[in-house]
C-alpha cells in the first residue's frame, strides 16, 4: 500500500502543477513615498502567468509588466517646468492565497528595471488583495514599491485582470 500511496501523491501534485493560468490587465495609481514628489499619476499594464490552477488555495507563478509615472507640473511665477515620465518593467515572482474562492492577497518580488537613462532598476516588491468576479475577472487593490537608486517609487493601485 506504501508503493502505491507515492505515486499517487505524485500524480496529484503535478496535475496540481501542470494547470496553467494567464491573466492580463491594467492598473492606475497615485504615487506614494519619494515618487509623489514628481510624479502626478501612474499606469500599468501586467501579464501574470500561474503554474497551478486557478482554484488551487495557493497560487504560484510569475509577473512581468510596465509602469509609468507622468510627471508633475511646477510653475514658477509664469515658467512652467514639467518633470519627465518614468518608467520601470518589473519581472517577478507572484504568489496569491485564495479564501473561499473570492477573495485573493499575496505578493509579487522581484526586480524593476528602470527604462530611463541615469536611473537604475532595484527591488520590486506588491502586496495586493484581489476580488474574483465571474471566474474570469479580478479586481486588486495593491501598494507597489520599487527601491531604486536610494528612492522609493511607490503607488497605491487599482487594477483589474481577465483571466484567458
Amino acid at each position: 500500500m506504501k508503493k502505491l500511496l507515492i505515486p499517487i501523491i505524485a500524480l496529484f501534485a503535478i496535475g496540481t502543477i501542470s494547470a496553467q493560468t494567464f491573466k492580463i490587465g491594467a492598473s492606475a495609481g497615485i504615487p506614494t513615498s519619494d515618487a509623489s514628489d514628481i510624479s502626478s499619476f501612474v499606469l500599468g499594464i501586467d501579464a501574470y502567468y500561474y503554474f497551478t490552477n486557478i482554484d488551487a488555495l495557493l497560487e504560484i507563478g510569475l509577473n512581468a509588466g510596465y509602469r509609468n509615472y507622468f510627471g508633475k507640473e511646477y510653475e514658477f511665477g509664469s515658467i512652467t517646468v514639467e518633470a519627465e515620465d518614468v518608467g520601470f518593467l518589473p519581472i517577478a515572482l507572484a504568489a496569491r492565497a485564495k479564501l473561499f474562492g473570492l477573495l485573493s492577497g499575496g505578493a509579487d518580488a522581484g526586480y524593476a528595471v528602470a527604462l530611463e537613462d541615469g536611473l537604475d532598476g532595484g527591488l520590486y516588491f506588491k502586496p495586493v488583495v484581489g476580488l474574483d468576479i465571474a471566474d474570469t475577472i479580478e479586481l486588486n487593490l495593491g501598494h507597489e514599491f520599487i527601491f531604486a537608486d536610494g528612492a522609493t517609487w511607490g503607488n497605491l493601485c487599482l487594477g483589474i485582470l481577465f483571466e484567458f
